[in-house]
């Protein structure tokens, strides 16, 4: 019985937050009314408010899912990361990943990013950022403090990612990789104790 509640939760969770997605992609945040919501998902207010308290909750939801989605797909970046690769190839390992998953999910980043998404959206992934390069322990061996560098790195690479969702695409992302490689690559060479 326990199994068929949880399917249950697990189904009308999901309901809400693809019913969201389409109003958020369709309507932008602000227009968005929760019966809106309840009618796309096809569930009552009550069940809308035993998952979430408001529109805002399910807004920082939908968000937090695809920050997830970024984290795991950092895992196929650090396997991919060997451990003889210099600490240049392994953050253009992990940054080729990252703006891949970025264009693939490039809707769901820019209807966040944009004005009508989430403010807060853009620092939520430098965060998952900065976290993902610590735990990969891309920066090992830099001549000036980690989190100096952490704080560069991640402010750089979140601007240049915003401007890029916000252009909607401009570059391809093999471009946009570039880009990234040919600003990231010098500072953190330069500061790189080679042994």
């Amino acid at each position: 019985m326990t199994k068929k509640i949880d399917l249950r939760i697990k189904k009308t969770d999901h309901a809400l937050k693809q019913a969201f997605w389409k109003l958020l992609l369709s309507e932008g945040f602000t227009k968005i009314t929760v019966q809106q919501i309840l009618d796309e998902a096809k569930v009552n207010r009550a069940t809308f408010y035993k998952y979430y308290d408001n529109k805002g909750k399910l807004l920082d939801a939908v968000g937090n899912d695809l920050l997830s989605q970024f984290k795991e797909n950092s895992e196929i970046a650090r396997a991919k990361i060997l451990a003889d690769t210099s600490e240049d190839e392994q953050l253009q390992i992990y940054y080729q990943q990252m703006v891949k998953f970025i264009y693939q999910n490039g809707t769901k980043f820019l209807t966040l990013i944009g004005p009508d998404g989430d403010p807060s959206f853009a620092n939520k992934l430098a965060v998952a950022d900065e976290t993902i390069i610590k735990q990969n322990n891309l920066f090992a061996r830099l001549s000036i403090p980690q989190h100096y560098a952490l704080a560069a790195v991640r402010g750089i690479a979140i601007n240049l990612i915003t401007e890029w969702v916000r252009s909607d695409f401009h570059e391809t992302p093999e471009e946009f990789i570039d880009i990234i490689d040919r600003i990231l690559s010098p500072i953190i060479l330069e500061h790189t104790v080679f042994s």
